[in-house]
């Protein structure tokens, strides 16, 4: 069935497969907090990094099933390949960029992760996981089925990065429940030209797992710059966002640009050409 709906209307498969994975995150949430309630824990001694890794888990596992029932579960062994930043170096580079511009005001996309300290070895592989949840699902499933509805055409590629982007943005309008309305509208703008370039890298190296390391690192990256160390919680934080964070507009749409310059195409198109609907 998953099969037939992402052939025949890929949009709509792309908007159920995210809000199956999002409705993943909140039932696996409320079992665990009635499974504490029941057997009467301690809520202020539970780890929660250790808490949201196994939310995240069950995320991860959405995402994967939805890969498996519509044959794409190939694509998390894909190697790709790396590709030379317009300064020069490989992948690790742009991580290290991407870091920065993250540290610098560009804000968390963690928006369900708690700013309380906890165990320091939970928290990699809690922000690890949320990579692997959030790119196997918006990068390996949706922008995926996007590219092979749109084609690798420019224009084909630019629409793929771009809805996929803003479905990723989309995602972040759950936290409408804790947080002030226009801080997380700017969340998702911020969010959605993220999901944008995040795409752009995926297209560019063939290789999801790149995206993976890139999540995961800026998750860290951000956690310790502005959560770890910091007193306010991820909630507040995003009802603290201005219109100074559509500045990521551009910090994020410039170097997608540049990954999809015309001269550069042609690696798109070797990378998955053979996906893409004749």
């Amino acid at each position: 069935m998953l099969k037939r709906l992402r052939k025949a209307h890929p949009i709509l498969f792309c908007v159920l497969a995210e809000v199956v994975f999002l409705a993943s995150l909140f039932v696996t949430d409320l079992v665990f907090t009635i499974a504490l309630v029941l057997f009467r824990a301690d809520f202020a001694s539970i780890d929660t990094y250790l808490y949201s890794t196994l939310q995240e888990l069950v995320g991860a596992m959405v995402a994967v099933l939805f890969l498996v029932r519509t044959d794409r579960a190939g694509l998390l062994r894909r190697r790709g390949s790396a590709f030379q930043w317009p300064a020069g170096g490989h992948v690790p580079a742009g991580v290290h960029w991407l870091q920065c511009l993250w540290g610098v005001g560009a804000g968390p996309a963690g928006e369900r992760r708690a700013a309380a300290c906890g165990t320091h070895l939970h928290l990699p592989c809690q922000h690890g996981m949320v990579g692997v949840a959030e790119e196997f699902i918006f990068r390996g499933v949706i922008a995926q089925t996007l590219l092979e509805h749109f084609g690798t055409s420019r224009a084909g590629v630019w629409k793929a990065c771009l809805l996929s982007g803003v479905l990723f943005g989309a995602a972040h309008l759950t936290n409408i429940l804790s947080s002030a309305p226009f801080g997380v509208l700017m969340q998702c703008v911020f969010a959605a030209s993220l999901g944008t370039l995040f795409a752009a890298i995926y297209f560019r190296t063939g290789n999801l797992w790149v995206t993976v390391f890139l999540h995961g690192a800026m998750d860290i990256s951000s956690m310790l710059i502005g959560g770890l160390y910091g007193t306010t919680t991820v909630a507040d934080a995003v009802s603290g966002y201005d219109a100074s964070m559509l500045l990521s507009v551009l910090l994020y749409l410039i170097p997608t640009a540049v990954l999809l310059r015309r001269k550069k195409l042609p690696e798109v198109q070797l990378y998955w050409h053979q996906y893409v609907k004749k």
